[in-house]
């Protein structure tokens, strides 16, 4: 149950591209996983998958990751619960603020359409905009607005006359109904949230002003990922769904933190995040 890091000369020189990224997997796994999934800012799960081996993103992609809470790779191994089903955990992404063009940022998102990976569940550590929503909460994405793609920068005010992008579909419903499940089932799970994500270009936390622009355009949840893969994947044949950890929540009188306050808040939440996903993948009823 242990994981294996995989090293070749040729990922960490050339792997830049998917076709190059996919040729060094393939060289050391030879299967499709059912899903993928992209671990955002301190999230972790999923720790001991079966017969794991582990890439570094430096090894497949030719570069790491810059941002604390992102350790940068992939892990490729069977779910203990259903040694049938074989996940992709991407353990960290990466973002524009990094200084990272939109092929670089959607490039592991490419990868798995290369591939041929049927799902893909990105994560992220997000602010609550609701006032309802407590820390800790999971809130499933119904859709977004996107602040981050070149396709917005042709003016505020006309991207804001726009209505949110709509990610509902299949996958999500399905990840919507084990949390109903699992809440039904465990006490100390807590039902999960739905909402509207607003992606930012970040880095830095947002304005006051932003937080009320944001929640009078219906916005329940910002972070500054997601976004990208998102697009991407609408793209494809990769259906894609997010689930936004609430890390912390704007509210008047309220002091917010910073990075290492969302890491130890995403560690919290991570734990029934990790339960969700491993009843949503093992396929059970």
């Amino acid at each position: 149950m242990g994981e294996t890091m995989v090293t070749t000369r040729e990922a960490e020189v050339t792997a830049n591209t998917p076709q190059q990224a996919l040729s060094i997997i393939r060289g050391v796994i030879d299967v499709v996983p059912q899903a993928a999934i992209v671990t955002g800012s301190g999230v972790s799960v999923l720790q001991d998958l079966v017969d794991a081996r582990t890439f570094s993103f430096q090894q497949i992609f030719g570069i790491a990751p810059t941002v604390q809470g992102h350790s940068g790779e992939l892990v490729i191994g069977k779910l203990p619960e259903n040694e049938a089903v074989t996940l992709a955990v991407f353990r960290g992404r990466y973002h524009v603020y990094e200084g990272h063009d939109w092929s670089v940022v959607t490039l592991p998102t490419r990868t798995l359409i290369e591939w041929g990976v049927p799902e893909l569940i990105l994560t992220n550590a997000a602010g609550g905009i609701n006032p309802v929503f407590d820390v800790g909460d999971l809130m499933v994405m119904t859709g977004f607005r996107d602040l981050i793609s070149e396709k917005w920068r042709g003016g505020l005010i006309e991207s804001l006359k726009k209505f949110p992008k709509e990610c509902r579909n299949e996958l999500s419903e399905r990840i919507f109904l084990a949390g109903m499940r699992l809440s039904k089932m465990d006490k100390e799970f807590r039902p999960l949230k739905n909402g509207i994500y607003a992606g930012f270009t970040g880095p830095s936390y947002e304005t006051l002003a932003e937080i009320d622009m944001m929640r009078r355009m219906g916005c329940d949840a910002v972070a500054m990922s997601t976004v990208p893969e998102l697009l991407t994947a609408a793209e494809s044949s990769l259906t894609a769904a997010a689930i936004s950890i609430i890390t912390n929540v704007w509210k008047e009188d309220v002091v917010i933190g910073g990075h290492e306050e969302v890491l130890e808040a995403s560690k919290a939440a991570s734990r029934r995040l990790d339960k969700l996903f491993r009843y949503l993948l093992s396929g059970r009823k």
